[in-house]
């Protein structure tokens, strides 16, 4: 492939969970064109599994889509995290279960078009019972529901339907 120049990259907005950034970038037939994309900050997705195939999912209001989603257990890594710590916090924190056993399913950029940040996708057994500890701006809803009932294509996210679709092979569904 031809080579792509990065001319100027300056910060266009930031906050606490994402930063903006717009960049020139001289192609490949000499044209210059301004590109937007987001930081490169990481997350994370647990589908996390019991042993009578049910799985947690987390129900909460999405205002970038205007509505209330199902999804997996995710969030946004801490400075100097690592990607399965972070899975195990997030998990504890969203829906009250620890996992004794997490392995990782894959790793991936969610939309490498408009932002840098990879996304950690594992799958969570041996859950234990313990409490949410949720933010102050969390508001979210724990459903334990059987794998057999869940048809990912009505799933709202890519990493839900990953992370189910991963489960109900791994345990024969």
């Amino acid at each position: 492939m031809d080579k792509f120049e990065h001319l100027e990259k300056k910060e266009v907005f930031k906050n606490n969970h994402i930063t903006v950034f717009s960049e020139k970038l001289k192609l490949p037939n000499e044209k210059v064109v301004e590109w937007t994309f987001t930081s490169k900050r990481e997350a994370v997705g647990v589908v996390a599994v019991f042993e009578d195939d049910t799985v947690l999912l987390v129900k909460q209001y999405r205002p970038a889509v205007k509505l209330v989603t199902t999804e997996i257990p995710a969030g946004i890594l801490e400075k100097g995290e690592e990607p399965q710590e972070a899975a195990l916090r997030e998990l504890e924190e969203e829906t009250g279960y620890k996992a004794e056993k997490i392995e990782k399913i894959c790793e991936f950029f969610s939309s490498p078009g408009i932002t840098a940040g990879k996304f950690y996708l594992f799958y969570a057994e041996n859950l234990k019972k313990t409490h949410q500890h949720l933010d102050e701006d969390e508001f979210v809803e724990v459903e334990r529901v059987a794998l057999k009932d869940i048809n990912i294509t009505t799933l709202f996210d890519a990493k839900s339907m990953l992370g189910i679709d991963y489960a109900k092979k791994k345990r024969g569904i």
